[in-house]
């Protein structure tokens, strides 16, 4: 049985989609943050006719006519059993793992901001890095990769300064993380969860007391006066609280601008960290991390809006027949964990 929703795959360019129509059992995508964050799996029927692919292949797929994944493939699964027949899986990532990517590197700038050194680092790795342009102008007096893989050190930067990494094919992208926009200013899809709609399921904590700190705090060594020196930057308030213990971060900054600028990063971390869940929707590609999902109708205290941490896309055929999209949600905005109703309403 093919499935209940239109796609189409490409390998190498070439299209794949009516030759694996027959034999497909499921297809599973899933848009994620970080150097590793976008995956994708391929379930075909096996018996034997079907050629494999070439491990390194370049893979599109496409769900709904919305591009959906970007990658290369891994050396193909193959899987049998008495009576149940085979099966292959054609497991693919969003860049190639064994690339030169992971290679570690001595690459070092002084007086260069973030967005020349990442992007002088990443054209040795053979990548082209957009860096939000805010993130792009933060100058220090020194950087260096000091043996670490262009991979490495983007995410380290990307996490140091409350930003999400993306890495597709030989493109990398660093974006501001909770803005719910792209480096080049345009607007992430918004989505939403609807009860009675399209919500499956959903499995939410809209406030978590344990993640949210009042301040970070960093230290620095000022050379004018020879002293180290703690650099303090608040945290805005959740769900009312006004206190809470500090968040100390590890090592020493730089300086005073690389302490404030690491501070806002984990300040930010703790913003997204404050709530989250999972909801699980009828097929919506346009769900893509970074970007928003409006959690609606379902009951107060849950509702509002969410940051999409990662969303997942699943078909299906035969029996199990469906068409999913999985989220992964973090920090929710205020209307979420609070539940106004009075007694006797």
């Amino acid at each position: 049985m093919p499935l209940t929703v239109p796609w189409s795959v490409t390998i190498d360019g070439k299209p794949a989609t009516d030759r694996f129509n027959p034999y497909v059992v499921e297809i599973e995508v899933t848009d994620g943050s970080g150097d590793d964050g976008d995956s994708a799996r391929i379930t075909l029927r096996d018996d034997g006719r079907i050629i494999m692919p070439r491990k390194g292949a370049e893979i599109t797929i496409s769900i709904m006519g919305e591009p959906v994944f970007t990658g290369v493939l891994k050396a193909p699964r193959c899987t049998t059993a008495k009576g149940q027949g085979g099966q292959m899986m054609l497991n693919a990532t969003g860049h190639d793992t064994e690339g030169a990517g992971k290679e570690g590197r001595q690459f070092a700038k002084e007086d260069a901001t973030l967005g020349d050194y990442i992007t002088g680092l990443g054209k040795k790795a053979g990548f082209t890095v957009k860096v939000d342009p805010e993130l792009a102008k933060i100058k220090r007096t020194f950087w260096a990769s000091e043996g670490r893989s262009f991979l490495h050190q983007a995410q380290q930067l990307a996490n140091e300064n409350g930003a999400t990494l993306k890495v597709s094919g030989k493109k990398a992208v660093i974006a501001k993380r909770g803005a719910g926009m792209t480096p080049s200013g345009k607007a992430l899809p918004t989505i939403r969860a609807t009860g009675g709609v399209n919500l499956i399921s959903a499995d939410i904590e809209p406030y978590e007391a344990s993640a949210v700190y009042r301040d970070v705090r960093l230290t620095f060594f000022d050379r004018k006066t020879a002293k180290f020196v703690e650099e303090k930057t608040d945290i805005r308030p959740g769900g009312g609280t006004v206190s809470g213990p500090t968040a100390t971060l590890r090592g020493r900054a730089a300086d005073k601008d690389d302490a404030k600028d690491k501070g806002k990063g984990r300040a930010n971390q703790s913003e997204r960290d404050k709530g989250g869940g999972t909801v699980e929707i009828q097929i919506e590609p346009k769900a893509k991390a970074e970007g928003t999902c409006i959690v609606e109708r379902w009951r107060a205290g849950t509702d509002g809006s969410y940051r999409i941490e990662s969303a997942t896309h699943t078909l299906r055929a035969a029996e199990s027949g469906g068409a999913t999209t999985k989220c992964t949600l973090k920090q929710p905005d205020d209307k979420a964990g609070k539940d106004d109703r009075k007694v006797g309403d």
